[in-house]
């Protein structure tokens, strides 16, 4: 395997460099005066000083001796100065977008270039964006500072506002970003971009924009429309025609496969990193004159999995003497639910609300649900079999349109008593729908105030389903109702371990600058350690400022529930792993610690987790050439590492390939990043009080168990890339989200009946 990562090389372990004691007024004067030729930046409280260009004669602050891991920010620093100055000399037809991530725009490979106008080409464009970031790893135990090369596609639209008038485009209505070039940056760095709102009337070479801050009045010449698919292809339909408009689109859309296929993608990543690192077959020398220098490698770091990641056991009875290596499928089909004895709603009744003109397609996927499909491979037996129940009782009621107030009437019209699910079938159009306006929210919202799970259905599906639809709706349904399809081993390193998956959401008005926005946090779900579904404790929209202290409150009452339902002995040892959507703050880590000591009865360890889908780094495998995919002659996955395939980055962090080859679909996919699995510490000087006791360190233990609760999200039988920590919370915190602004919805209605069911999925 190798990384997108181009190790640093250094002939030294330690280098001089020139200091002042920091201030901000003098930091702003050096760069006034020398940062043609010096690079100036602040590390705590010293201003330190990187002489590139300037004459010998020149001499600011004092020199100290300086280690390159020992002082790794310094270092870091430096090289991030060195390196945008290098690039600034050695290509200086470029300006970089931003120094760091340190961005620019490839000067060639516009794959719209030849199908434009002569007028607009190099003034519109589709270019790849080359994005390169430093990092700092120790992998294998080797310490090396190393560059993250990523690529992706962007729009180029080089047209003011002023322009664009001039030409008697219309711009009302348009969103405009605001560019605005920083001083001392001109031809250094592109003009910072701020999305400022919606361009509501032009009045000479002025705008008016609604911002979030208000109507505000700009230049023209310093607007530009954003570059959106839908406001490019409008100014090229009024600059072309709408047919050349549609066929410079259709370009793009053509050549996606090409564009992120991994193959191509790490053969333009290794050609990105020799353009950058060598010349004339040579390793460049980045230096400047106080002997500061290194090279980069332009071959990526090659490299072997750290851990061998094994796929769970998954357990189908209580004593643990039905299982299955490698199918949760294949083990419910032969042993049934791992709950199948405990499980106390043996004859579900189902409301089943579906359009009159549909019923004859509903009511044959409802008997295909319940009863399965004889020929099938995956759902023979059906819900009812192979989730091990005496009947499944449909009670079907019918609507004449897709109104709210129809839905509603036919829930209002069940006077048999309350049902344990329901099943509704939908339009595909409700997912266009603005959120406070659509009937799915308000739908669900009623029911789940009832303590009613909802599963819903789209007319489309109705018509159309098969044994793989059916197969993971089941899963779905039974999981919703309660149940538990099956768990995972529990491991034996503490006596108790509970997993806390803390999710979010965004909500927020709109992207413009300024916007209100509100991040609602889901304190969700508490796993065992063996994968079962203890608990949401109390389910409610927090804000994300308050979300801490909601947890501590979850978290007393919780370990005080649990610890009492499964019998907690004083004495035994407690894991707490939290799963987490942000770093911790050091605050946090001294609430927790101080939690922890006043529960003294248990001694509790505990970590802080973030999982992220959001990072530079990726892993290649350029001896994997494909697999083939259902009949398909075409070889699908090349170069994407097996599942399971990971690297630890360093102590604390490691990557796991969560979709590899076989588990893509289709080439339009591309390439599968790793997720980012880091264990949270405190930061800097941080008076630990005892804390390095009470934090769990193993990296290895934790990667296998979120790797394993990949396979636990019940919406399918696949593994997922996340955990079902993650997917439930987030899940959560989204639907809260979503129906918050529901005329009478209120969040207590999750905390009873629904408590430990998963209405979410």
């Amino acid at each position: 395997m190798q990384l997108n990562f181009f190790p640093i090389q250094f002939e030294f372990e330690k280098f001089q460099i020139n200091s002042e004691p920091y201030n901000e007024e003098r930091l702003a004067a050096l760069r006034n005066l020398h940062n043609s030729t010096h690079s100036f930046f602040r590390n705590g409280d010293s201003i330190y000083i990187s002489n590139k260009d300037g004459g010998d004669n020149v001499a600011i602050g004092n020199y100290s001796e300086k280690s390159i891991f020992g002082d790794n920010q310094i270092t870091s620093s430096l090289i991030k100065h060195i390196f945008f100055r290098t690039f600034k000399d050695r290509f200086p037809q470029y300006t970089p977008v931003d120094f760091y991530p340190f961005r620019f725009f490839s000067g060639k490979e516009d794959i719209i270039k030849n199908a434009l106008p002569d007028n607009l080409k190099d003034k519109i464009g589709y270019k790849k964006l080359i994005e390169v970031q430093l990092r700092l790893t120790e992998i294998n135990g080797v310490k090396r500072f190393g560059f993250l090369i990523n690529i992706r596609r962007n729009w180029i639209f080089k047209l003011s506002c002023y322009e664009l008038n001039a030409e008697g485009f219309d711009l009302k209505g348009l969103d405009v970003l605001h560019a605005e070039t920083l001083p001392g940056l001109t031809n250094i760095l592109a003009p910072n971009e701020e999305f400022v709102g919606v361009l509501k009337e032009v009045i000479g070479t002025k705008a008016i924009i609604e911002t979030n801050e208000g109507s505000k009045e700009f230049e023209l010449n310093e607007l530009f429309i954003r570059k959106s698919k839908f406001n490019i292809g409008k100014y090229l339909t009024f600059a072309t025609s709408q047919q050349k408009c549609d066929e410079i689109l259709n370009i793009i859309e053509s050549k996606r496969s090409d564009i992120y296929n991994p193959k191509n993608l790490y053969a333009e990543i290794t050609k990105i990193a020799e353009n950058l690192f060598t010349q004339n077959g040579q390793p460049i020398l980045f230096q400047n004159k106080d002997s500061f220098c290194f090279t980069v490698d332009h071959k990526p770091l090659g490299l072997s999995n750290t851990i061998e990641l094994k796929t769970p056991t998954f357990i189908f009875d209580h004593a643990a003497t039905k299982t299955n290596n490698y199918n949760p499928d294949a083990g419910l089909s032969n042993y049934g639910p791992y709950d199948s004895i405990t499980f106390d709603i043996k004859t579900p009744k189902i409301l089943c609300i579906c359009n009159k003109q549909n019923r004859g397609n509903f009511t044959k996927f409802l008997s295909s649900l319940k009863d399965g499909l004889p020929q099938s491979k995956y759902f023979q037996k059906g819900l009812q079999k192979k989730y091990d129940l005496q009947d499944v009782v449909f009670d079907i009621k019918e609507i004449q349109d897709y109104t709210l107030n129809e839905y509603l009437n036919a829930i209002k019209s069940d006077d048999d008593g309350k049902p344990h699910l329901a099943i509704i079938e939908i339009p595909a159009a409700f997912k266009k729908y603005d959120d406070r306006k659509n009937p799915y929210f308000a739908i669900k919202a009623k029911l789940l105030s009832l303590e009613i799970p909802v599963q819903y259905i789209t007319t489309e599906i109705v018509k159309n389903h098969n044994e793989y639809i059916l197969n993971s709706l089941a899963l779905q349904l039974y999981a919703k109702l309660g149940g538990i399809p099956w768990v995972l081993p529990s491991q034996r390193s503490v006596d108790r371990e509970i997993v806390i998956g803390i999710g979010h959401s965004w909500l927020r008005n709109n992207q413009y600058a300024g916007a209100e926005q509100n991040r609602v946090v889901g304190i969700t779900t508490f796993l065992s350690g063996d994968g079962q579904y203890l608990l949401s404790d109390k389910v409610k929209e927090v804000a994300f400022d308050d979300y801490f202290s909601e947890l501590l409150k979850s978290l007393r009452t919780s370990i005080e529930k649990l610890s009492s339902e499964y019998g907690w002995a004083e004495g035994d040892t407690v894991l707490l792993i939290f799963h987490i959507f942000k770093p911790i703050k050091n605050t946090e880590f001294d609430v927790i610690s101080q939690l922890v000591k006043e529960i003294s009865r248990f001694k509790i360890k505990f970590a802080f987790v973030t999982i992220s889908q959001i990072h530079p780094t990726m892993l290649f495998d350029i001896n994997q050439h494909g697999v083939q995919k259902y009949g398909s002659r075409n070889l699908i996955g090349a170069y994407i590492p097996n599942r399971a395939s990971n690297v630890f980055l360093d102590s604390e962090t490691c990557i796991v390939q969560m979709l590899g080859a076989n588990e893509l679909k289709t080439t339009k996919q591309g390439m599968s990043k790793p997720i980012q699995i880091k264990i949270r510490t405190p930061q800097g000087n941080y008076d630990n009080n005892g804390l390095n006791e009470m934090i769990f360190h193993d990296l290895s233990y934790i990667t296998q168990q979120i790797f394993s609760f990949t396979y636990l999200s019940w919406r399918s039988f696949l593994p997922g890339e996340e955990p079902a920590t993650m997917k439930y919370s987030n899940l959560i915190s989204r639907l809260l989200g979503k129906m918050r602004n529901i005329p009478g919805w209120n969040a207590d209605n999750l905390n009873y009946g629904l408590k430990r069911k998963k209405w979410f999925l």
